[in-house]
């Protein structure tokens, strides 16, 4: 839904308390009901329609406090009565029929809205389109069983709900744990047709029905209609009302609507018409329902705003000077947040929230029971269904500083003045931490921008949104973003709708039900019933579609950020994470993955020892493997390790990666810890990762990186990664498969020839020491050595490197450790494989960095003429 200026409003209300002593079937505290509320709203977030206010955002305050965001317009249908305005047949008409569009659509979407009102009913600017308000608050509170108070206005609610109320609160009541299963809502179509007819004969009346009246006269109206079980009410509530004999009544407009209204305010349910029906008898056309969001030619389609891109840059100029043009609800509010906007501080201005002492809240008396006596209600917890104005003045001089150009850049042809702009903005931030980029209002936007248009054109600017996607991720389009860093393709959601989520064990069915209110649980959404509900049937659609995998534990952990950034939308978040799992967790979920971990494992103990030598000493001295901690780190991604804010960095960074990174990450985790980790015994190493110390995640994102780069490809090589096929088999010069027990007695990587001739640039006429990234240290007899050897490359004895406690003897091999420590050391040996690998357990022993053996040793080079055979005058 696209903004051009619109409101956006606030209002608020308190969630019901549980008793300190109530527990759920499963022994835990049960959900606040703040939480229950905020997971539910999430729905809302999805109902778009012309004649609905948008529901944006909630937020939790202090105290069960509940702070809600949506779509505001100051004038409703209430101010019209107050104004005294003559309404014509066709204005009632035309309100009418938005009105019953509005409840059909809800209806589609299994919602009711409870508390249909004049208040409730918004006039936009032209008052020519009416839009219904606090539609959702029957839906979020879980049908009322929330919250303390009533939801509907007595005034507008049929006779039914008063005593349907009572009956379902009494059940909910009896109910040991109610937000444990799903409850039904008691609401129905026909409670909202008797709202309807009251609004309809007080706009013919020209004023309320009841006027001033108060509460306890619509409550015993409603009960006497069901007691005396009449047909329509219409005519008891004319009478109760003096209203009977009233000159109203004789306008023409009412007497066109009456008949309508007594089929409204029937007091038999099953006998007041359908919404359908009255659109027909208010002379409508037939409804049609708004093509769903599902319905897509593209992943991304109705998720960008849609503008004419084949406008040239002197059009834009011509366009409405709007800063909200083509700037969506969602966008408005984001950009609100970041130019400095406080919900909280809104509603106190308001007078809504108010601090009030401590002392007030204590109870007089207290029992043995912990029953309480003489506590006052605190009046900020009543509800007050008044929402406010979002003042928008702010973001409004923001966007004014800004030339109409950048709102609206061109990415074909280039746009120099955007492109600009954004090259300042790079400079001027690029060394901010990212926190502080996430909250600069102008970086920001110009992120929005430039984003927006990327993935509307994707896969066409695929490229671009990857090299973009390196610098940061604005959060606002990170799930989509994600999904396009996957190359998550094609409708997921008729995927995803196909797939029988029944077709798991109940074994199955009870450890995810086990793991699920223990994953990530500090979160809000994540925490909520519905949050659980959504993990599960994503967790159940990806087991029953993945026949040769199993269910373990972590997996859940995987799927929770996914679920958390698309929670409404499951298809994605399960597409999302079946494009994860195969490319940096390929064949962890098989039955048996003992191979699968332990060559991972043995690979990350390279890494360490590849990078820092003395802390794989250190560590390898005391005992403490990375069986011992590391496994949950891989398995999970380190979506066990840290919380869903560090997750969501760390994994902007890692999707640009291939499936070695995650190696890398824990490489630079260790990086962090070496201080601590060199100086502890097994037990403090023990104690320590188990309560894993702060860890900056913007320096492990660097030093990740760092890590990435200075690693040759072949060097993180695994049997089992998914990204294997890069490595082309039937080239000789490239990684192929050895024996794990090979892979487990050496303590540094191997490298590929092929990674030697790129790093080396064997193939250029002459490489030398000077310009080469790699130390080649050719361990073969002197013999050996000069019948044929690499070109750059220095032979040393092997008989003579060290002595019988391995440290080095050899001082010309001291020399050049020393004088080359930035480079990668590669051991090149022949058949005799046992000497190769002590000649680099050596190495590292004495904490030399950078060391790795040449896979299949130096006869990999024999057929490719890149040997040359030395001269005496090449020896030293």
């Amino acid at each position: 839904m696209l903004v051009n200026n619109d409101h956006l409003g606030v209002n608020t209300f308190v969630a019901s308390s549980h008793g300190n002593d109530q527990c759920g079937t499963n022994g835990l505290p049960l959900t606040p009901n703040s939480i229950v509320i905020i997971g539910r709203f999430q729905y809302l977030k999805t109902i778009e329609h012309p004649n609905l206010c948008r529901y944006i955002d909630i937020r939790k305050g202090t105290h069960e406090r509940l702070l809600v965001v949506s779509e505001y317009y100051e004038r409703n249908l209430e101010c019209i009565l107050n104004e005294k305005q003559l309404l014509s047949i066709e204005q009632i008409q035309r309100w009418s029929h938005q009105i019953l569009y509005a409840l059909i659509y809800l209806q589609e979407k299994q919602l009711y809205a409870r508390n249909i009102s004049l208040k409730n009913i918004r006039l936009t600017q032209s008052d020519q389109i009416v839009k219904i308000q606090n539609y959702g608050l029957w839906h979020m509170t879980q049908y009322g069983t929330c919250v303390s108070f009533p939801i509907g206005d007595p005034y507008y609610l049929a006779p039914e709900c008063f005593a349907l109320d009572l009956t379902f609160k009494a059940f909910v009541k009896a109910s040991s744990s109610p937000h444990e299963a799903e409850i039904d809502d008691p609401a129905n179509a026909k409670s909202c047709i008797w709202s309807f007819g009251i609004i309809l004969l007080e706009l013919c009346l020209g004023h309320r029905l009841y006027g001033k009246q108060p509460v306890s006269v619509p409550v015993s109206a409603s009960v006497r209609c069901l007691k005396l079980n009449v047909r329509s009410a219409l005519d008891i509530l004319l009478r109760q009302n003096a209203l009977d004999q009233h000159e109203s009544l004789k306008r023409n407009i009412t007497q066109f609507f009456l008949p309508i209204i007594r089929k409204c305010l029937n007091v038999h349910v099953q006998d007041r018409p359908t919404f359908m029906e009255l659109l027909q008898e208010l002379g409508s056309k037939p409804y049609i329902s708004p093509i769903p969001r599902s319905f897509q030619l593209t992943l991304f389609d109705g998720i960008i705003p849609i503008l004419d891109h084949n406008l040239d840059l002197a059009d834009f100029k011509n366009l409405d000077s709007s800063p909200f043009r083509c700037r969506t609800i969602d966008q408005i509010y984001y950009l609100w947040k970041l130019a400095g906007g406080d919900l909280t501080a809104v509603l106190k201005s308001a007078g809504l929230i108010k601090i009030s002492p401590s002392i007030s809240k204590i109870s007089k008396f207290v029992t043995d029971h912990g029953d309480v006596y003489g506590l006052q209600r605190d009046v900020n917890t009543l509800f007050d269904d008044a929402s406010y104005k979002l003042s928008l003045k702010e973001l409004e001089n923001r966007f004014n500083d800004m030339p109409i150009e950048i709102l609206h850049p061109l990415l074909e042809g280039g746009d120099p003045e955007f492109d600009k702009r954004q090259e300042e903005l790079d400079k001027m931030i690029e060394r901010q931490p990212l926190a502080v980029r996430e909250h600069d209002f102008e970086y920001q936007f110009h992120r929005l921008i430039l984003f927006e248009r990327l993935l509307s054109s994707y896969p066409y600017q695929k490229q671009r949104l990857y090299t973009e996607a390196r610098k940061d991720i604005p959060p606002l389009y990170r799930a989509y973003i994600w999904a396009a860093l996957l190359d998550v393709s094609g409708n997921v959601n008729d995927v995803y709708n196909r797939i029988d989520k029944d077709n798991t064990t109940p074994t199955v069915i009870r450890q995810i039900e086990v793991d699920i209110p223990r994953c990530h649980q500090y979160d809000e959404l994540l925490s909520s019933p519905e949050g659980h509900r959504k993990m599960k049937n994503v967790l159940k659609a990806w087991i029953a579609s993945h026949s040769n995998l199993v269910y373990w534990q972590g997996l859940d952990s995987l799927c929770a950020p996914f679920v958390y950034l698309n929670f409404n939308n499951e298809a994605l978040a399960y597409a999302s994470l079946t494009a994860f799992i195969p490319k940096y967790l390929n064949n962890f979920f098989l039955k048996d993955n003992s191979l699968i971990i332990n060559e991972y494992l043995v690979v990350f103990s390279h890494a360490i020892a590849f990078h820092h030598p003395d802390l794989s000493n250190r560590l390898e001295t005391i005992g403490f493997i990375p069986d011992l901690y590391a496994i949950p780190w891989f398995l999970t991604v380190f979506a066990h390790v840290f919380p869903l804010n560090k997750i969501f960095h760390l994994w902007d960074m890692l999707l640009l990666g291939s499936s070695s990174f995650p190696l890398c990450i824990g490489v630079a985790i260790l990086t962090q810890l070496k201080p601590l980790l060199l100086k502890a015994d097994f037990n403090e190493c023990i104690l320590l990762f188990s309560e894993l110390p702060e860890i900056d995640i913007e320096r492990c994102i660097r030093d990740s990186i760092d890590i990435f780069v200075t690693t040759p490809r072949s060097c993180t090589y695994r049997e089992h990664a998914s990204d294997i096929t890069n490595y082309p088999i039937n080239n000789d010069l490239d990684m192929d498969p050895f024996p794990f027990s090979d892979l487990k007695s050496e303590r540094c990587p191997r490298i590929s020839a092929n990674d030697i001739v790129e790093l080396n640039d064997l193939k250029a006429p002459t490489a030398s020491l000077k310009t080469s990234k790699l130390l080649l240290i050719d361990i073969r007899s002197l013999d050996e050595y000069m019948k044929a050897a690499l070109p750059s490359s220095i032979n040393i004895s092997y008989e003579k490197a060290f002595d019988n406690q391995d440290r080095i003897i050899d001082n010309r091999l001291q020399h050049l450790l020393d004088q080359h420590r930035s480079l990668v050391k590669v051991v090149i040996g022949n058949k005799n494989h046992k000497q190769t690998v002590d000649f680099t357990n050596n190495l590292i022993t004495n904490n030399y960095t950078r060391v790795c053996l040449l896979h299949k040793g130096i006869d990999v080079f024999k057929t490719t003429g890149m040997l040359y055979v030395p001269t005496p005058s090449d020896l030293p």
